[in-house]
């Protein structure tokens, strides 16, 4: 790959503290790794910093790489050892890139979901995937979520995080009342009294989902409409949130 450099040690820094959010906040940079998000990012509006590819690699690897050096993408190479140890994977795929954070205006007319306290990074990440599914592209991520620009959840989304508007909000209730006070405001929780299958939602709403120790926090209840509660058969006491939000959305995507 005559296109291709030799990674730097002070990239290779760069690379491996993009694991923490805090390094990731200063750079203003995160990361994304394997061919499907390479390729997600290649066809996206991000503008991605660099590429980096892995010793010996695939045709398939070689020609992501050369749809982004013609887009003038750095594109540097690394030894086995070197990448794996700048992946976050455990089963390395062969390419990463670095990438410029973006943040997209909101259309305050779309449904949204709300996420209160959800700190694993792989629920986050399945939930955005998820919701794209559904059409639902704006996700509001409230205090105590995991970043949206963790590792696991980017590699989570799939992609979908690159087509999402998804931000951060330090005050979910605040935010909420003050610019959707014409929506419907749902609340999936254990102890309603109102199941999902007889919800009708109406044209303009939106969803809070919590954590699955925790549930919504006491904060968020005055600004939910109506509450309702996944029924189910076995014993156990909760659903993994990110499955209860492919059947809630299932569920709210059905015309009747």
């Amino acid at each position: 790959m005559h296109f291709a450099l030799p990674i730097s040690q002070r990239l290779n820094k760069l690379i491996r503290s993009l694991r923490q959010k805090k390094f990731r906040d200063q750079n203003n940079m995160f990361l994304a790794e394997g061919e499907k998000l390479c390729l997600e990012l290649l066809n996206s509006d991000f503008d991605p910093e660099l590429i980096v590819i892995r010793s010996n690699p695939t045709s398939d690897l070689v020609e992501i790489c050369e749809n982004f050096s013609a887009k003038a993408v750095p594109i540097y190479t690394a030894p086995k050892l070197q990448f794996d140890q700048m992946s976050t994977s455990k089963t390395p795929e062969g390419i990463l890139a670095v990438v410029h954070k973006q943040e997209r205006e909101i259309d305050f007319e779309q449904p949204f979901l709300a996420l209160d306290g959800i700190s694993n990074p792989g629920n986050i990440g399945t939930i955005i995937r998820t919701a794209e599914w559904f059409g639902i592209n704006h996700i509001f991520l409230g205090k105590d979520c995991a970043d949206k620009y963790n590792p696991k959840v980017v590699r989570a989304s799939m992609g979908s995080i690159f087509r999402s508007t998804i931000v951060h909000i330090d005050d979910l209730k605040t935010f909420i009342k003050n610019n959707y006070a014409s929506f419907e405001i749902y609340g999936a929780t254990l102890h309603a009294e109102s199941e999902l299958s007889k919800i009708k939602p109406k044209r303009k709403y939106g969803i809070i989902f919590g954590s699955e120790s925790h549930g919504i926090s006491q904060e968020l209840e005055p600004i939910i409409n109506k509450k309702f509660t996944i029924e189910g058969a076995g014993k156990n006491d909760s659903l993994n949130v990110a499955i209860a939000v492919g059947i809630v959305l299932y569920k709210f995507s059905q015309k009747s």
